[in-house]
């Protein structure tokens, strides 16, 4: 991805702050969410809340387990791992280390039908948040070693919270039986024989794929 397109990238994020103008101008205290769709065809979903003078910032791939195909079970959760391993702008660490430093909150999640990402920031800090999704929408560096650790991370996320939990267990086996041959049968975090088969390789096709503004749904819940 060159720096121009990472610009533009970083420009159609900026330009959901018209958007934040837009909501507060026009929506009222009983209006529920004002929705718009981006140049780039990126959804910016905005829901104001005056309770506190916080802003709660998500982007939502549509992407999940439920796309994944046999072999590779797992990709979308350790792709997730990997987004916090830095750019080439943002080198690995400086994302949480940024979020921190503004007296945010960051995470992550892994789903069935998507991948999200959200921080929770003082109200004036969300341009922060912008700057820092809009460059790894599009500009990971999926560094070999950094691969081999967090694979062996979610590796053992695995074993500790479906191998060695009886409970856990017996809802995967459930949910393969409820959904016979269907992708809502496997397990979001992965079958333990493709996780420990999967290649970055694997990844980055994912990534190059699925992450894009297109394919994004931006939501901000702010006061």
């Amino acid at each position: 991805m060159t720096g121009l397109s990472l610009i533009k990238v970083s420009q159609y994020f900026l330009a959901t702050l018209i958007v934040f103008s837009y909501a507060a101008f026009a929506a009222s205290e009983k209006s529920n969410v004002t929705e718009v769709i981006l140049d780039n065809g990126m959804k910016v979903l905005v829901k104001p809340d005056h309770r506190a003078p916080v802003v709660v910032a998500q982007v939502w791939y549509r992407i999940g387990s439920s796309y994944e195909p046999d072999g590779i079970t797992g990709v979308s959760h350790v792709l997730e791992h990997m987004m916090f391993k830095g750019t080439e702008k943002y080198p690995n660490g400086e994302f949480n280390r940024i979020i921190a430093e503004n007296g945010g909150k960051d995470n992550a999640f892994t789903g069935r039908d998507y991948t999200a990402y959200f921080q929770t920031l003082e109200k004036s800090r969300l341009a922060v948040s912008m700057e820092l999704e809009s460059d790894r929408m599009r500009g990971m560096l999926l560094d070999k070693d950094e691969f081999a650790k967090e694979l062996k991370v979610v590796i053992e996320e695995r074993r500790m919270r479906t191998e060695d939990n009886a409970e856990s267990k017996v809802y995967e086996k459930f949910n393969e039986v409820a959904f016979p041959g269907h992708p809502y049968g496997r397990p979001v975090i992965g079958w333990m024989r493709d996780l420990k088969d999967l290649e970055v390789t694997d990844l980055l096709k994912w990534y190059q794929k699925f992450y894009s503004p297109a394919n994004a749904i931006s939501c901000r819940w702010r006061c």
